[in-house]
């Protein structure tokens, strides 16, 4: 089996929703111009996230089979270095040599990649060829991966912006009785608002523990937009709120910012979905930032650097929760002893009413024919050949960008 065609589809912000236009701190809310905190703002994500949320990979083969993978954010570059590197190097290659590819990949961008959109798609690539290779065997990826440690997978709820609390407690109360044990939400503040902007952060985590009671897990996530003097303060106040996880609380590259607010910090800290490689990963187990790894399979190098990742974070005792639920990380999960839950994006009942929107799920669904779908907060294993990443095609065209 040869590879004889790669294409790509850059797709728009636009199929993430009006979610991306929700209040909550970013590691750019310190610019007044990109801070929508207040919800004054909505468009303030996009101006600086770009036309291009994801790019599509479709690896086509003398076979007649054709993987599907994609590549998160990185505003199109993609699509390019696909196009001018990566299709070169692996166009008549044999798909199922995916060390082999990956490593040809991966060597050939060093001189402008090792972290960003090189890794991004190297991990399109990457997560096509694994669409291939289930497909070929007629078998799901995670059988592939070592077969199924869980029948089930249980899912985390992680929505939850603070539009306001009122909303706020009864989204999450919602999220508990449709089965949901644990839920995520995202904080409004970080140090450009001071003790206010601190307060207020207090106030939303007592709104969604009060919603929810003790037994429901409530993390939450700062996307980087804290420093580590703010967090250290941030999160003394959030102690007696028994929270599971805080996300990302300062910039991915501060690594010695990460192990002095683990080191203080009353709860768990989470981080690595804007890291890459196992190296980057590495670095992340071995200096003790982090008490969960969240990697990114469209982004840390696919699925055959993931086991890597998950392999090391293994042997650290560290667990991978990873970023997003698309189905690719519903395969890894399924098969890994490490893996014990999946991220998933339900629709609150007030933003449902609100659109008169049926669907059930948020985070870029509207391309895929059979998205994952959480039932009494778990998701079944796919069961179909490859990583069941088809394509909704009137979706992928409406959605295309140019």
């Amino acid at each position: 089996m040869e590879i004889t065609e790669i294409r790509t589809t850059d797709v728009s912000t636009e199929s993430w929703g009006e979610f991306v236009e929700f209040p909550l701190v970013t590691v750019m809310s310190n610019y007044d111009e990109y801070n929508n905190a207040d919800g004054d703002n909505p468009q303030a994500r996009r101006k600086w996230m770009g036309p291009v949320g994801d790019v599509v990979v479709e690896v086509e083969t003398d076979a007649g089979i054709t993987g599907v993978g994609a590549g998160n954010w990185a505003t199109g570059a993609i699509s390019t270095i696909v196009e001018e590197t990566l299709s070169k190097l692996v166009m008549g290659e044999d798909p199922l040599d995916r060390e082999r590819l990956w490593d040809m990949m991966y060597r050939a961008t060093i001189p402008f990649g090792r972290k960003g959109a090189a890794i991004e798609a190297i991990s399109a690539v990457d997560l096509a060829l694994w669409d291939i290779a289930g497909k070929e065997a007629d078998k799901p990826v995670y059988e592939l991966l070592g077969g199924k440690t869980k029948d089930e997978i249980p899912a985390y709820a992680s929505n939850l912006h603070p539009v306001d609390h009122e909303k706020l407690a009864a989204e999450a109360q919602q999220y508990a009785e449709e089965g949901f044990e644990a839920m995520k939400l995202r904080f409004r503040y970080g140090p450009e608002a001071g003790r206010k902007g601190m307060k207020e952060n207090e106030k939303i985590i007592e709104t969604v523990r009060d919603a929810v009671g003790d037994e429901i897990a409530v993390a939450a996530d700062a996307y980087m937009g804290w420093s580590v003097r703010y967090a250290k303060k941030m999160l003394d106040r959030l102690e007696p709120y028994d929270m599971e996880w805080v996300e990302e609380p300062v910039i991915p590259d501060d690594i010695d910012g990460y192990v002095e607010v683990r080191e203080s910090a009353p709860m768990p800290i989470s981080g690595g979905e804007h890291e890459f490689t196992r190296w980057g990963h590495k670095e992340l187990l071995e200096r003790g930032a982090v008490d969960i790894l969240q990697p990114d399979v469209h982004r840390c190098g696919g699925l055959t650097e993931l086991l890597k990742i998950d392999n090391m974070a293994s042997a650290h005792d560290v667990p991978v929760i990873p970023h997003t639920g698309t189905n690719p990380h519903l395969h890894f999960i399924a098969s890994s002893t490490n893996a014990p839950m999946a991220e998933y994006f339900p629709i609150p009942e007030w933003y449902r009413e609100r659109q008169n929107e049926d669907k059930e799920s948020t985070y870029a669904d509207a391309i895929y024919a059979n998205p994952p779908s959480a039932e009494n907060g778990v998701i079944q294993i796919p069961e179909g050949p490859g990583t069941n990443s088809e394509l909704n095609r009137e979706a992928l065209e409406h959605f295309s960008v140019e």
